[in-house]
C-alpha cells in the first residue's frame, strides 16, 4: 500500500511518568501529537486542562542558543572539514540512551563560558584596534609637523595658526596672505580635499591675519597629545601590534576548542531534544493525578511504541488505545508513503508537487515507469549513462551519505540504466554514434516524434483510467463516467482513426472508432444532464465538457519534448565533436582533451537538468492533471533534532 494506513492513538499515564513517556515517544520519532483542547468532548475538558509552560523550558531554550551561539562563533575560526571527507566520514549514529549519557551538563557550561570570554576579550580588541586605527590615520596625515602645536600659545612677541582649509582654496588663500601684512607660510600637508598650513606674524598683526584665515574658512587645529605626532605615531603602532598579537594568541586558543565542537554538537542535539518534549507537553491534558496524549501514528508502528513503552514506562504504568480513522477526519490524517525500494526515490517528485490526501492514491508507483522512461529518451547516451550509474554507484560504495542525499543518488542510480538503454536505441555514446542503430536521431525524427506522442497518448489514457477509479471508489458514478472512461472511449477513438489513416485502412477498424467515439460523445452529454438538478444546464454542460478535446490535443503536443531533448542533446554532443575533430593531431590529443571533458560536462549537466525538469512538468500537467489534486500534508512527529548525529534503535 502505498499510503501508510494511520490510526488515532490515545495514551493514559500517571503525571509522575509524564517525562518517560514523552521520552518513549520521542525516541519512536513516529508519532504526531494533537493538541486536545480541540476536541468536542466538553466533558473531558471540564476534567482536564492544558499545562502552563514549565521553568525548564525557558531553561532549555536558554541553553539551547548559549550552545547554538557557541557553536556558530567557534565556526568562524576553526577550520571545516572538507566535503569529501565530510561524506567519507557521515554522521555518527546514537541511540537515545547513548546520546543522553554522553553530555555533561557542567562541561557544556564551561565550554560556553570560555567560548563567550574568549568572544568578550576579542571584542574589547577589535574596539582598541579601530580606536587606534583612526588614531594611526589622524597621527599619519600630521607626521609632517616638527613641533608641538600647543607651543604656539606660549610665544611672546609673534602668533602662530596651525589648521586647514579646502584643498580648492589653496592658491586664493596664499595669495591673500601675500598681500596683507607680513607673515611666515609653511604648507604641512595637502591632501585631494584638504590641505593644512603653519602661519606666523607679529603680535600686532594677529587680527589682520584672523580675518583672512576667517574668509577662508581655516579650521584652527587641536592637538590632544604632548609628543610629537612622529612619536605618538610610533606609540599607536607599537601599541597596535601587541594588541594584534593579542588577537592572534585569542584565535589559537579558540582553534584549541576543536575537539570541544563535537560535545557542543551533542549538546546542541540533547537540549534541542528536552525542549521539544518540552513544547509537546503543551498538547497534552492534564488531570490531577493522570494525563492524556493523542496523536496520529502508523498502524505497523504500534508495536515498536509498546515495546519503548514497556523499556521506559513499564508495562503496567500505561493505558494506550487505538481507533480507527473516521471519515471526517480524513483531511486532517497525516500522510507517510509507503513504496519499495525501487520506487521510494520517485516520492521525491511526488512530494515537490503536494502529498496525496490519505483517502487519496499515491500517484508515485504510477508515475515512476514513465519518469524513468521519459528521462532516458531524453538524454539517450550510453556514455553519459554509464558515467552517472559510475557516479552515483561510487558515491554509494565510498561515501556515508546524509538519508536525503542518499535517496536523491538513488534516483538518478535508477534513471542511469534508462538512459543507458535509450542510448543503445539512438546508438549513441558520448555523441558519437554506434555501429548499431536501431533509432537514427538525424534520420528517424519522424518515427521518434511517433513514438513520443504515442507514450503520451498511453499516459494520458492510463490517467484518464485511474482517474475513473479514483471517483468510483468514492461513489462518484457520474464523474467517473465523464472526466475519465468517456474521454477514454472517445481518445482511443481517435487513436484508431489515426491509425487507420497512417498504418493500414481498415472499414471495420473505422467502424469501431466512429462507434468509440460516438456513443461517448453521447455519453458526455446525457450523463453530465440526468447528475444536474436542470435539466437543459446540464446538456449545455455536457456539450462544453466535449471542448476538453483541445485539451487533449496540446497535451499530446507536449509530450513532442522528448523527441525535442533526446535529439538536441545528441546533437549538442556531437557537434562538441566535430570541433575537438578539427583540432591537429597534437593538439587534438593535449588541449583537444581538456575541451572534450569541459564542453561534454557542461552538455551532461544541461542534459541532465532539462531532462529531470520537463520529465517532472509532464508528470505534473499533463498526467497528474487528469487524476491528481493533492493537498494532503507530512506526518510531523514528536522527533529528536539529528542535526549532527542520526538516531538509531536500540538493539
Amino acid at each position: 500500500m502505498a499510503i501508510a494506513k494511520m490510526k488515532k492513538v490515545t495514551l493514559l499515564a500517571e503525571q509522575t511518568d509524564k517525562d518517560l513517556l514523552l521520552k518513549a515517544v520521542q525516541e519512536l520519532q513516529k508519532l504526531e501529537l494533537l493538541d486536545l483542547t480541540t476536541l468536542e468532548e466538553s466533558a473531558l475538558l471540564d476534567s482536564y486542562s492544558k499545562e502552563k509552560p514549565a521553568a525548564e523550558r525557558m531553561e532549555y531554550e536558554e541553553r539551547l542558543k548559549d550552545i547554538q551561539y557557541a557553536l556558530s562563533y567557534l565556526n568562524q575560526y576553526i577550520p571545516k572539514a572538507g566535503m569529501f571527507a565530510k561524506l567519507k566520514a557521515g554522521r555518527e549514529e546514537y541511540t537515545l540512551a547513548e546520546l543522553e549519557e554522553s553530555i555533561s551538563v557542567t562541561r557544556l557550561k564551561e565550554i560556553c563560558q570560555d567560548v563567550s570570554e574568549k568572544e568578550k576579550e576579542l571584542i574589547v580588541i577589535d574596539q582598541k584596534q579601530k580606536t587606534l586605527n583612526e588614531e594611526e590615520l589622524f597621527l599619519r596625515k600630521w607626521e609632517p609637523l616638527s613641533f608641538n602645536p600647543n607651543d604656539l600659545t606660549n610665544f611672546k612677541v609673534t602668533s602662530g595658526f596651525v589648521g586647514t582649509i579646502s584643498s580648492g582654496n589653496v592658491s586664493e588663500f596664499k595669495e591673500a596672505l601675500k598681500g596683507t601684512v607680513p607673515n611666515y607660510v609653511d604648507e604641512i600637508f595637502q591632501y585631494k580635499d584638504e590641505a593644512a598650513y603653519l602661519i606666523i606674524t607679529a603680535k600686532e598683526n594677529q587680527q589682520t591675519i584672523e580675518e583672512v584665515l576667517n574668509q577662508f574658512q581655516f579650521t584652527k587645529f587641536t592637538y590632544p597629545y604632548k609628543a610629537l605626532p612622529k612619536e605618538e605615531l610610533q606609540r599607536n603602532i607599537s601599541k597596535n601590534k601587541e594588541l594584534q598579537e593579542k588577537e592572534q594568541k585569542l584565535k589559537k586558543a579558540l582553534l584549541q576548542f576543536s575537539p570541544q565542537l563535537k560535545e557542543l554538537q551533542l549538546g546542541e542535539e540533547y537540549y534541542y531534544n528536552l525542549h521539544q518534549r518540552e513544547i509537546g507537553k503543551d498538547l497534552l491534558l492534564n488531570g490531577e493525578s493522570l494525563f492524556i496524549l493523542n496523536g496520529w501514528l502508523e498502524e505497523e508502528q504500534f508495536s515498536d511504541l509498546s515495546k519503548l513503552l514497556d523499556e521506559h514506562v513499564g508495562e503496567k504504568n500505561y493505558a494506550v488505545i487505538s481507533e480507527e480513522i473516521k471519515m471526517k477526519d480524513f483531511d486532517s490524517v497525516p500522510v507517510v508513503l509507503n513504496n519499495n525500494k525501487f520506487v521510494e526515490p520517485f516520492e521525491s517528485i511526488t512530494e515537490m508537487y503536494s502529498l496525496p490526501k490519505y483517502n487519496d492514491i499515491d500517484p508515485t508507483p504510477f508515475m515512476m515507469p514513465f519518469y524513468l522512461v521519459f528521462f532516458g529518451m531524453m538524454s539517450a547516451d550510453v556514455g553519459y549513462g554509464l558515467i552517472l550509474l559510475i557516479g552515483t554507484l561510487a558515491a554509494q560504495k565510498l561515501f556515508k551519505l546524509e538519508h536525503g542525499m542518499a535517496k536523491f543518488i538513488r534516483f538518478f542510480n535508477l534513471l542511469s540504466y534508462s538512459v543507458i538503454i535509450w542510448g543503445l536505441i539512438y546508438g549513441s555514446f558520448m555523441g558519437y554514434e554506434l555501429p548499431i542503430q536501431l533509432l537514427s536521431t538525424t534520420s528517424d525524427v519522424i518515427t521518434i516524434l511517433i513514438i513520443s506522442v504515442i507514450f503520451g497518448f498511453v499516459q494520458l489514457i492510463y490517467g484518464l483510467l485511474i482517474n475513473s477509479g479514483v471517483k468510483w471508489r468514492k461513489q462518484e458514478r457520474a464523474s467517473s463516467y465523464v472526466d475519465g472512461m468517456a474521454w477514454v472511449g472517445i481518445l482511443l477513438g481517435i487513436g484508431l482513426l489515426v491509425l487507420g489513416m497512417m498504418v493500414f485502412d481498415s472499414p471495420i477498424l473505422n467502424l469501431v472508432a466512429y462507434i468509440l467515439i460516438g456513443v461517448n460523445v453521447v455519453g458526455i452529454i446525457f450523463v453530465t444532464m440526468l447528475s444536474s438538478e436542470s435539466k437543459g444546464l446540464g446538456a449545455a454542460l455536457g456539450f462544453y465538457n466535449l471542448y476538453g478535446v483541445t485539451g487533449y490535443v496540446g497535451d499530446l503536443v507536449s509530450y513532442t519534448r522528448l523527441m525535442a531533448l533526446g535529439i538536441s542533446g545528441g546533437s549538442i554532443a556531437a557537434a562538441f565533436n566535430m570541433i575537438v575533430d578539427f583540432l591537429p593531431p597534437l593538439a587534438k590529443f593535449t588541449v583537444g582533451i581538456v575541451l572534450f571533458i569541459a564542453l561534454h560536462s557542461l552538455n551532461i549537466f544541461l542534459t541532465y537538468l532539462s531532462a529531470y525538469v520537463h520529465t517532472a512538468r509532464l508528470q505534473y500537467v499533463e498526467f497528474f492533471g487528469k487524476f491528481y489534486e493533492g493537498g494532503g500534508h507530512a506526518l510531523n512527529p514528536l522527533k529528536t533534532f539529528e542535526k549532527h548525529i542520526y538516531l538509531k534503535k536500540r538493539q
